[in-house]
């Protein structure tokens, strides 16, 4: 294995525990968020205003991580009964084509989705005014990692 190579499937594992924790984290806010609106809701008959501006950025933060995180660790969905009636060879090549498909279909919608949060800047949204491009941004970030992995797992030799 080529050294810059070894080198990006490094960073990118890094960079996947980084996401993984983040992910966590986002989710414990979640719970708390959650706990504390219906708290104030039911229990002092008094909603928060605000919940679901802090909520709905981070589920969507947590889902397009959640497919980065899948997609680095093999997670994603395939017909596995077909794989298996198939030689193992055309297996290898169709793995590298829907690999390269994903990989540069991922590099589009990185760059579409940065068009749309830059074209969504200075939008005000819900409550609290945000800037809809803050969980907008999650598209371009989650497919420039896909690209990324995909990348990684084009230029490296799957271990048996």
């Amino acid at each position: 294995m080529y050294p810059p190579i070894n080198s990006l499937s490094s960073f990118c594992t890094w960079i996947n525990q980084k996401i993984i924790d983040l992910t966590a984290i986002l989710l414990f806010l979640m719970l708390i968020f959650s706990i504390i609106a219906i708290f104030y809701r039911y229990v002092l008959t008094n909603s928060i205003t605000w919940a679901e501006d802090v909520l709905l950025p981070c589920f969507v933060w947590v889902g397009m991580l959640g497919i980065s995180i899948a997609f680095r660790s093999k997670s994603h969905i395939n017909v596995e009964s077909v794989l298996k009636l198939m030689p193992h060879r055309i297996v290898k090549i169709l793995s590298l084509i829907v690999e390269i498909m994903i990989t540069i279909f991922s590099g589009y919608l990185a760059f579409e989705g940065m068009k749309l949060t830059i074209a969504t800047k200075s939008m005000p949204w819900g409550m609290l005014q945000l800037s809809p491009s803050f969980f907008y941004v999650a598209f371009p970030i989650c497919f420039f990692l896909i690209t990324l992995y995909g990348i990684d797992a084009i230029f490296t030799k799957p271990s048996k």
